[in-house]
């Protein structure tokens, strides 16, 4: 799950990445594992997928890194992720993280603005739910970057999906802490 090396300017660089069978059934699933919907409490989900509840999101922690980029292995990831939403749903839209917006999208993109989301790709599944691709980027040397898949409703990134008033204090913050105490406590059983 972890791996390190130097960078060229002798900083550590160190990165966390989902385990290799995770990953795989993510992408199978079309990153919308069965049972994420129903969560109602960080677990972790048939074939070893972590997912973190914060409100009405769920979250599944991919990677995290120090370097200024991410490695080919987060970037492989992002691009399988991609390629499966994209065989689901479609062609992905990407959500504006500057615009200002007094609705349930503004409320969201606020949200991942305080965790400096660099890059927010989309897509609206049937069910009212959307699916998002989330990288933030830290300052490249003791904040780390991450990568993350957020199941979010629908309203949040569509605008034309009926919602309720925007929802206040969205939290999207989690660390790889999270998922590795959720491992600590699974105990072989999975949700």
């Amino acid at each position: 799950m972890s791996a390190g090396g130097s960078e060229p300017d002798g900083h550590e660089s160190v990165e966390t990445i989902l385990p290799t069978g995770a990953q795989s059934s993510l992408v199978g699933a079309q990153a919308l594992p069965d049972g994420i919907l129903d969560v109602s409490e960080d677990g972790i989900l048939a074939g070893g997928i972590p997912v973190l509840v914060r409100g009405q999101i769920r979250i599944v922690p991919l990677a995290t890194w120090t370097s200024p980029e991410p490695s080919p292995h987060a970037q492989d990831l992002w691009h399988a992720l991609t390629a499966a939403c994209v065989n689901r749903a479609g062609n992905w839209s990407l959500l504006d993280l500057d615009a200002e917006r007094d609705d349930a999208i503004g409320a969201y993109a606020e949200a991942l603005r305080a965790v400096a989301a660099s890059r927010v790709r989309y897509w609206i599944y049937s069910g009212k739910v959307a699916v998002a691709l989330v990288r933030a980027d830290g300052d490249g040397t003791s904040a780390s970057s991450s990568l993350a898949l957020h199941v979010v409703p629908e309203g949040w990134l569509f605008h034309r999906a009926p919602t309720a008033a925007p929802p206040h204090a969205i939290d999207v913050r989690w660390s790889w802490q999270d998922v590795v105490g959720l491992f600590e406590h699974d105990r072989g059983f999975s949700l």
